[in-house]
């Protein structure tokens, strides 16, 4: 799981550790304070996955304010949704896996690009806590 500030990615782990292995890119490209970096157009996870290209890379984990993610996996009521993006079913399922673990409703984006720009700093699901409910909803419009 990448947990790291998103300019350290790069040549933080050397290829070979993550070959044939899923990689959740939990990272958020900012440009500056608040401000999401400007990669034209592309997804930071399609960067993730140039630089890692063995791996099954899944973006998730990276939409929610970790003080929310502290608490809203064990709270009552509607569990709310973390979002999974990547090109392979099979890590992504491992993913959702590890989200429902975590108490919360996973619900897939699509494709890694697509479905990733979804989740990155300006994209419409970035820091939006919405119930399993809410965001199968959203995704189906």
């Amino acid at each position: 799981m990448l947990m790291v500030p998103f300019e350290r990615v790069r040549g933080l782990l050397p290829p070979y550790a993550v070959q044939d292995k899923v990689l959740v890119d939990a990272t958020n490209a900012f440009g500056g304070p608040g401000t999401p970096a400007d990669l034209g157009g592309r997804g930071s996870s399609d960067l993730v996955a140039e630089w890692y290209p063995d791996a099954q890379i899944v973006k998730s984990l990276n939409t929610m304010h970790f003080e929310t993610l502290a608490v809203a996996g064990t709270a009552p009521g509607e569990r709310l949704a973390h979002f999974t993006a990547g090109d392979d079913v099979k890590a992504k399922e491992i993913v959702a896996g590890i989200i429902t673990d975590l108490g919360f409703a996973p619900v897939d984006t699509g494709p890694l690009h697509s479905g990733g720009i979804l989740q990155q700093p300006g994209g419409p699901l970035f820091n939006r806590p919405l119930t399993e409910a809410q965001a199968l909803a959203w995704i189906s419009h």
